[in-house]
């Protein structure tokens, strides 16, 4: 509920009629109008024949201070706008006054509504309240005959209430909270309807739903303005699926949060599941040859948080997992909570870890296709926390990127794997070759090829012995500087690989635009390629590499019919738990040491 003090003696603005006992005039009116509209309860305090005002703002009695003009003093607190007018050649501006008991919302709020309210709204307000008599003279007018006079002058001439000041505002506001391509409200106005709405009573009854499209993917197989055009679909889709109990915003430029009435995930899941059908139809209906990928993360508010931030944040993570899971939607739970509360904690000690050499080497075997001898290897982090135990990458390497220490790691394991090279080749064996991931960002760094360089040199094993992989696709807008460095370590000796070919639809132009020497196949696809489609298409992909003079090897071969399918189709190099599991560097040397054979590769 939202108090008012108004001015008894602005006529037709705002006056007391001592028949109704009530305020009346333009400003009421339109203060009733902002009332519907925003769910304010908007109530003029203690309707009487004199000017109340000071003394209710001095006392903090009321919230807004009503039927000021420019001239006048207005006690304290900000000054809102109402609307601007020219009368007689001359600009007058008319302005509410919020004391400092009022929400900062509510600030917020009545700026939108009076900068949005049209002209002939106002204009005929005017008009109306021109026409109806004044109140009797023993009301204190304070010039309110000359006042009237020149308001009925200035309705005539039709109040410029939409000035150009007013639409320049009214824009320059618009733009501060909603986003220009999708027209939807941002994360601000989100906040501030979440606190309108949002209390300790209903908290349970809402859900916030975070919408995660993968522009990244996207950016592989589509320009920027194709970009553009899916997220005003998907924009234009969540809209007309939105009740009016909820509230939708675009929080960045590639999701969108909807604070749900809803804290039920069975009624949530069946909502959701044909907006996201609808939104990966996309490409099908407009005869594009790419996917969208979308997902859903959830965070009830049941859970207990009241920071909006904080509620984005999880529901954020919860997207991510779903999209990298291929699943649809999932849940904040309790143990995610879990989940991120032990991130934290490993983000605090990843740096120290990286110092103390917690971060261990582990090998895992590739084998010869035809022979199934090991020929080579790939260098894995595994990370020993003094509490914690063994951690896997999957665990830890998001600690990391989050920290910008995920190059730090990139080349502790180059150099560790540097060691092991050495070592087997002070032993004789000269044959066996290793590859090294690294992340997007480490290899598009400036500094790349000469810390690689700097970290090699140490060392004297032959330089194709290493690989170097990449762990995502270099269609990126890295894209020249990623080649760059390809190029140059190429000069150096090194060999490029490309890391899970076949994920996306332009894999092939990866090929065509970054000098790779071999290919490692997405395991999805190698996973079923006992399946008609999936064989036919790993054949081609195969014949392809082979063309273009590529090693092609396969990863994730759990099973002996998987390994003789791939052996069918002439794919070279073969890695997969069927064969060998990841073992410490210790092991996997003693175990080549001990076969005492050279490696082909």
């Amino acid at each position: 509920m939202i108090y008012v003090a108004g001015n008894p003696d602005a006529y037709p603005l705002e006056y007391y009629d001592p028949v109704t006992g009530t305020y009346q005039g333009v400003i009421p009116q339109l203060l009733e109008q902002f009332s519907a509209q925003s769910g304010y309860q908007v109530v003029y305090y203690a309707p009487g024949q004199t000017d109340q005002r000071s003394q209710l703002a001095h006392n903090l009695q009321v919230d807004l201070l009503s039927g000021y003009t420019q001239d006048d003093q207005i006690p304290g607190g900000d000054e809102i706008l109402l609307f601007q007018a020219i009368c007689q050649g001359q600009e007058h501006s008319y302005y509410l006054g919020a004391t400092a008991v009022a929400p900062e919302s509510l600030k917020a709020d009545l700026t939108d509504f009076f900068s949005s309210v049209p002209q002939q709204a106002v204009t005929g307000a005017l008009l109306d309240a021109a026409a109806i008599e004044p109140p009797a003279p023993s009301v204190p007018f304070r010039a309110a005959v000359g006042v009237a006079l020149a308001l009925a002058v200035l309705a005539a001439a039709a109040v410029t209430a939409a000035c150009r000041y007013r639409k320049k505002l009214q824009e320059a506001r618009r733009e501060l909270t909603h986003d220009k391509n999708t027209g939807l409200g941002n994360r601000s106005r989100l906040e501030r309807y979440y606190q309108q709405t949002v209390d300790d009573k209903n908290r349970i009854l809402y859900s916030l739903l975070y919408f995660y499209v993968d522009t990244d993917h996207l950016r592989r197989q589509a320009g920027s303005q194709e970009i553009n055009d899916i997220l005003r679909y998907c924009a234009d889709v969540l809209g007309n699926h939105t009740a009016q109990t909820d509230i939708l915003a675009q929080t960045s430029e590639n999701s969108f949060a909807l604070l749900q009435f809803s804290g039920d995930p069975k009624h949530i899941q069946a909502w959701a599941g044909p907006v996201l059908q609808k939104i990966r139809a996309y490409p099908a209906a407009h005869g594009k040859p790419f996917a969208i990928d979308i997902a859903v993360g959830v965070y009830p508010l049941a859970m207990g948080s009241r920071e909006l931030d904080e509620m984005i944040s999880y529901a954020r993570q919860e997207a991510l997992r779903a999209l990298a899971a291929q699943k649809d939607i999932l849940f904040f739970t309790r143990d995610s909570l879990n989940r991120i509360q032990l991130e934290q904690k490993l983000r605090a000690t990843v740096a120290r870890a990286l110092d103390s050499n917690e971060y261990q080497l582990y090998i895992q075997f590739y084998v010869d296709a035809q022979t199934h001898r090991i020929v080579g290897g790939e260098a894995l982090s595994r990370w020993f926390h003094p509490e914690q135990g063994l951690l896997l990458p999957k665990v830890f390497v998001p600690a990391l990127e989050r920290c910008g220490l995920i190059d730090k790691l990139d080349y502790h394991c180059l150099r560790s794997s540097c060691k092991f090279l050495q070592e087997l080749c002070d032993h004789g064996i000269c044959d066996f070759f290793l590859s090294c991931n690294f992340s997007r960002d480490t290899f598009a760094g400036d500094g790349f090829v000469e810390q690689c360089k700097q970290i090699i040199g140490a060392f004297s094993f032959p330089r194709e012995l290493l690989i170097f992989e990449l762990t995502e696709s270099v269609c990126t807008e890295d894209l020249a500087a990623i080649r760059s460095n390809m190029l140059a370590l190429k000069e150096y000796g090194i060999r490029i690989a490309l890391d899970d070919f076949g994920e996306g639809f332009t894999s092939f132009s990866d090929l065509q635009e970054c000098p790779v020497d071999g290919v490692k196949l997405d395991k999805g696809l190698v996973g079923n390629v006992l399946t008609k489609k999936a064989n036919a298409i790993l054949r081609a992909v195969i014949q392809v590499g082979h063309e273009m003079g590529l090693t092609m090897l396969a990863e994730g071969v759990e099973t002996e019919a998987q390994a003789q399918a791939l052996q069918a189709i002439h794919c070279d190099v073969l890695q997969g738990y069927h064969f060998y599991a990841p073992a410490p560097q210790a092991q996997a040397r003693d175990k080549l040491l001990a076969a005492a054979q050279p490696f082909r590769r």
